[in-house]
């Protein structure tokens, strides 16, 4: 989730393959931002402002996890050693943007509701 610039916030998925979504270092994750549908909402509302929420979910282990931190993104070709880290094997979507998130805080979600869901 970001926020726009009047201030509502704007929630979009984000996934991949299993391993996606990986540590940086200590306090930040990063994934591949991939060629998509070109509206680029996401990406325009971190310009304005950088503070994000991220909401994981592992239906199978009745586990949600929420992040808050601020984004960061840079073009794929400004970092091709990062680049290379957090593209996903045989994935066939052209890597464009890397997403670095500075983890603020964390917090382990009450599994109580949660609909367990198996693939």
């Amino acid at each position: 989730m970001s926020r726009r610039p009047g201030g509502w916030p704007y929630i979009q998925y984000r996934g991949g393959p299993a391993g996606f979504l990986t540590t940086v270092d200590a306090s930040t994750l990063a994934f591949a931002d991939f060629r998509g549908n070109r509206q680029y909402i996401t990406t325009g509302n971190v310009r304005a402002n950088d503070r994000v929420s991220l909401f994981l979910m592992d239906y199978t282990h009745r586990q949600r996890l929420k992040i808050f931190g601020h984004m960061r993104i840079i073009d794929a070709a400004d970092d091709p050693v990062l680049a290379k880290k957090l593209t996903v094997p045989d994935y066939p979507a052209r890597v464009e943007r890397l997403v670095l998130i500075a983890v603020e805080a964390f917090d382990w979600n009450c599994p109580q509701h949660i609909t367990p869901r198996f693939t």
